[in-house]
């Protein structure tokens, strides 16, 4: 309980304190930040990172942020994927083995996203697009020391192009739609290309007995009973391109 505690203070505190921001420049690093991959980076790809220079007693936070600049804070614009309270979206990282943090000195991990999605406190959700060049790795002070900029650092990510396919161009309903029981929707198989011409593979094995698919080239998508119904379109990626997995939902009445 009291980890949690001090997890929800200092989750406060960055809020209305502000966030930190890094330098798009290793040259600026004032902390050693060694990742096994950030090029030709996927969704939802999971890296090691490794710190040094931590000062003694002090702490750093670690995320994935958008278009990050040194000295920014959360007040002046710093837009960061995930929060402390979302596990394994951020990491919290000491020299001195403050309760709920891991030791900077031992191997971290941390989950990135292709694209992350933030909701303002007008209940407006924006997402955010890496791309080859918007995302980052930062780098800086806890709670303990948020306005010390002097451990700030930033690593640039570079994530492959992504891939996608609207549901409206396949013929079926936006995300959240609902179908009659005993209708169907039939795709033609020059609709089954990705934006990046990929040929695209319709399922629905975790819902088969609420709907079902047939076919390979063209698809016959099947609403049999009442029931939420998931059909899942996907991808095969490259060395040059991410693999697309998209799932649509709907209500079957």
């Amino acid at each position: 309980m009291k980890s949690k505690s001090i997890l929800r203070t200092a989750l406060a505190i960055l809020v209305s304190a502000g966030a930190f921001s890094l330098v798009a420049s290793p040259v600026s690093a004032a902390v050693g930040v060694t990742i096994d991959q950030t090029t030709k980076l996927v969704d939802l790809r999971v890296v090691s990172i490794k710190l040094s220079s931590i000062p003694a007693g002090q702490g750093v936070y670690i995320s994935q942020c958008y278009k990050a600049q040194k000295g920014q804070r959360t007040a002046s614009g710093l837009t960061c994927n995930g929060s402390l309270t979302e596990q394994g979206t951020m990491i919290w990282a000491t020299t001195d083995a403050s309760r709920g943090s891991q030791s900077a000195n031992d191997n971290l991990t941390l989950m990135l996203r292709s694209s992350f999605t933030k909701v303002d406190a007008n209940k407006v959700s924006t997402t955010y697009e890496c791309g080859a060049d918007n995302c980052s790795i930062f780098v800086y002070r806890d709670h303990r020391g948020l306005t010390d900029t002097a451990l700030d650092t930033v690593v640039p990510l570079k994530f492959l192009p992504t891939q996608d396919v609207a549901a409206v161009s396949l013929g079926l309903k936006k995300d959240g739609g609902k179908y009659v029981a005993g209708s169907s929707v039939s795709i033609s198989a020059s609709k089954l290309i990705t934006s990046k011409s990929q040929r695209v593979v319709v399922s629905s094995t975790e819902t088969r007995s609420i709907c079902s698919t047939t076919g390979t080239s063209s698809v016959v998508i099947s609403f049999k009973k009442a029931g939420i119904c998931s059909i899942t379109l996907s991808a095969e990626g490259s060395k040059n391109l991410d693999q697309m997995i998209k799932t649509l939902t709907y209500i079957v009445k």
